[in-house]
C-alpha cells in the first residue's frame, strides 16, 4: 500500500533566529502571509536515514485556502503544489486529496482540547479512496529543540484509523499517528513525528520532519 508516501510526504532562508516562546493562552488560527516559508529536514526514522530538505512556500491565499509550493531547499526546484485550509490543515497534498481537510488542528488550541472528524481521502493516480476517522488532542506546552532553534510549542497528538473503500482490501486499512509540535508565532509546526501501522497493528512506517529555517513576512 502506498498511502504513507502519498499522504505523509510533507517535505516542504534566513539564518536561524532566536527561539520564540508561547504565551500559554488559547491559540487562535494561524495567519500566514504570502512569502512565508518553512524548510524541513526529512528523516526516515525506520531506516535511520536523512532524506530531502524541502522548503514550503506560501504562494497565495484565497477563499479556497492557503496555496503552497514545495521546493528543494538547495536548488529551488518545484516538487509539488499543495493546498491547506485556513487552519493549515491538509486539503490537497499533490497526489492525495482530503474532503474536508485532514483535521490536524482545531483552533483555538489550548492544553486539553480534543476534537474528532471523519474525512475521505482520494488518490486519483491510484484510483483509490480511503475513509478516515480522526481524533486529535492538545497535550501541553513543551520545549522542543530542532535545527532552527529551541521553541516553546503546543504538543498535539492526532490519531486516525483509515479503511479502503473496498472492504475486502485489508492491506488498505490501518492507523496513523502524528505527533506535532506547533509554534503559534511561526504559524506552523517545528517538528512532526509520523507513524503508520497496518490492519494487524504492525508498525511499518516512521518518519520525522524538523524545521531548519523559516521566513516570516509579517
Amino acid at each position: 500500500m502506498t498511502i504513507k508516501r502519498s499522504f505523509a510526504v510533507l517535505c516542504f532562508i534566513l539564518p536561524c533566529l532566536p527561539a520564540l516562546a508561547g504565551n500559554h493562552e488559547s491559540v487562535p488560527a494561524p495567519a500566514p502571509a504570502v512569502g512565508d516559508s518553512w524548510t524541513y529536514q526529512y528523516t526516515d526514522v525506520w531506516k535511520g536515514a536523512k532524506g530531502n530538505v524541502n522548503r514550503m512556500e506560501v504562494e497565495s491565499i484565497d477563499d479556497a485556502g492557503i496555496h503552497v509550493a514545495i521546493k528543494r531547499a538547495a536548488s529551488g526546484a518545484l516538487v509539488t503544489q499543495q493546498l491547506f485550509s485556513a487552519e493549515m490543515n491538509p486539503v490537497n497534498r499533490g497526489s492525495m486529496h482530503f474532503a474536508p481537510s485532514f483535521a490536524r488542528y482545531a483552533f483555538p488550541l489550548a492544553p486539553g482540547k480534543e476534537w474528532s472528524s471523519d474525512v475521505t481521502g482520494n488518490n486519483p493516480k491510484l484510483g483509490k479512496n480511503w475513509r478516515y476517522h480522526i481524533k486529535g488532542k492538545v497535550l501541553d506546552w513543551e520545549k522542543v529543540k530542532v535545527p532552527a532553534g529551541e521553541f516553546e510549542a503546543l504538543k498535539i497528538v492526532v490519531e486516525a484509523t483509515y479503511n479502503a473503500d473496498d472492504a475486502f482490501t485489508k492491506n488498505g486499512s490501518g492507523q496513523l499517528t502524528e505527533t506535532v509540535w506547533f509554534v503559534p508565532e511561526l504559524n506552523n509546526f517545528v517538528k512532526l513525528d509520523y507513524r503508520d501501522t497496518d490492519w494487524q497493528g504492525r508498525l511499518y512506517n516512521r518518519d520525522m520532519w524538523e524545521l531548519t529555517t523559516y521566513v516570516r513576512k509579517q
